[in-house]
């Protein structure tokens, strides 16, 4: 707008376009066909093609990107992975530094853990229950973990989940029979890498132990790292056996949460029940299968809604132009073309020379959106699932992204050719051969 505003309206009606031209050097073809005119065109065009290409495939290159993490962000598989195994999770309520309620310090929950045995029998006796799984917590400060003194914990985990734990192991080797015989072996979950790095595979922690109003030191190795879903780890990333393991090193009730194992995904006499000794407990809480569920659902769609609305305005981006591209293609051709269409091209050759233009853009897109968009999409797919975002764990092909945008591309192309040879057919060949530019 300013180099416009510099032009005065005089110099602008006598500007005649004094530009040079360079001179032409056009490949001859004794025999022409609709192919070798359209890869002429293509040619004597290849940076502004080539511009309208890449324009295009980076669009789609992101549209398939955030489509791999939108499609393996499933909201079954999150509430899954949140609670893991079962379908209720039953914890007492601790909070650090409340000053009001000073017994919902770990270390006062420790000393009366309403999560007892007690407590345990009574729910197992419920309808619908078929176990409560048991799993224990160790606060713990030194060692790597110096700045955030306290912060951390030592998840023990029930021998139910053994399997489990083998599966997720990607570096080092660890059975639970090794984690639960001394106590001083865990696995540490992959998510706390991204704060400490430079823990690795046999490094040995010294590490202070809070039990209650005691603290000893332990001198811990990491024996293996893993990737685990927040339900098994409860966001404390460093794993030991519970038997055996994390027991030995308590004195106090160290119960951090109840994992109840139910015949239905959800029942609501059950979810009653529950619900019902929790509120009369008054330092419990709660979390349901069908609750997580229905927040990671709300959670995603809008996020998917948010992420496709700023797409679709990338995408009307890239394809007006390719529009632009193309209408501008043929209005600097539209003599040439009406001399090629005297000389005996008819309206149907025409509209297949435009189609072909149009399929080139498509198709050269499409290879570099849905080739690299896809190739691109996985490394992203590995880094949500290392930092857990929306506890994904499982890659799924955003095969629904790739289909739309192959349909949508072509789509577009077509209407546009036919578009295009009509507004040509508009002028008569006569207006078409005087046309000057």
């Amino acid at each position: 707008m300013r180099m416009a505003a510099k032009v005065s309206e005089i110099e602008a009606m006598r500007y005649q376009g004094g530009s040079k031209r360079q001179k032409s050097s056009r490949k001859g073809y004794q025999f022409l066909n609709i192919g070798r005119l359209t890869k002429r065109n293509l040619a004597e065009n290849k940076k502004k093609s080539t511009i309208t290409i890449v324009s295009m495939a980076v669009t789609g290159i992101f549209v398939m990107m955030v489509a791999t993490v939108l499609s393996c962000a499933n909201p079954m598989e999150s509430a899954k992975s949140s609670i893991v195994g079962g379908q209720y999770e039953i914890s007492p309520i601790v909070e650090s530094g409340n000053k009001e309620h000073p017994e919902y310090e770990w270390a006062e929950v420790q000393k009366n853990n309403p999560l007892n045995e007690g407590l345990k029998q009574q729910i197992e006796e419920l309808d619908g229950v078929e176990r409560v799984d048991v799993f224990t917590a160790l606060k713990v400060s030194g060692g790597p973990f110096e700045e955030k003194i306290g912060t951390e914990f030592i998840n023990g985990v029930p021998e139910e989940y053994a399997e489990e734990l083998k599966k997720g192991i990607t570096e080092g080797n660890v059975t639970y029979e090794e984690l639960k015989s001394g106590g001083d072996k865990v696995i540490l979950d992959r998510a706390l890498l991204h704060w400490y790095p430079d823990i690795k595979v046999g490094d040995k922690l010294k590490l202070n132990i809070h039990d209650g109003d005691n603290t000893f030191q332990k001198e811990i190795e990491v024996a293996a790292i893993g990737e685990y879903g927040t339900g098994l780890t409860n966001y404390n990333c460093l794993i030991m056996a519970k038997e055996g393991g994390a027991e030995k090193l308590t004195i106090n009730n160290s119960s951090s949460y109840f994992q109840v194992i139910a015949d239905k995904d959800y029942d609501e006499a059950l979810e009653a029940s529950l619900q019902a000794i929790v509120d009369g407990s008054g330092r419990l809480q709660m979390r349901t299968w069908k609750n997580e569920y229905d927040t990671w659902e709300n959670a995603i769609q809008m996020t998917r809604g948010a992420c496709y609305a700023f797409i679709i305005i990338l995408a009307a981006i890239s394809i007006m132009n390719l529009i632009n591209t193309m209408i501008n293609s043929v209005h600097v051709r539209k003599k040439e073309l009406g001399m090629m269409q005297a000389i005996g091209m008819s309206d149907r050759q025409l509209m297949k020379m435009l189609q072909l233009e149009g399929i080139f853009y498509t198709v050269g897109t499409l290879i570099i959106s849905i080739g690299v968009g896809s190739l691109a999409g996985y490394p992203l797919f590995l880094y949500a699932k290392r930092t857990g975002m929306f506890d994904i764990s499982t890659y799924h092909y955003p095969v629904t992204a790739a289909i739309i945008i192959i349909l949508t591309l072509f789509v577009i192309q077509m209407l546009l050719a036919i578009f295009i040879a009509k507004s040509v057919r508009k002028d008569s060949l006569i207006e078409r051969i005087r046309f000057s530019e």
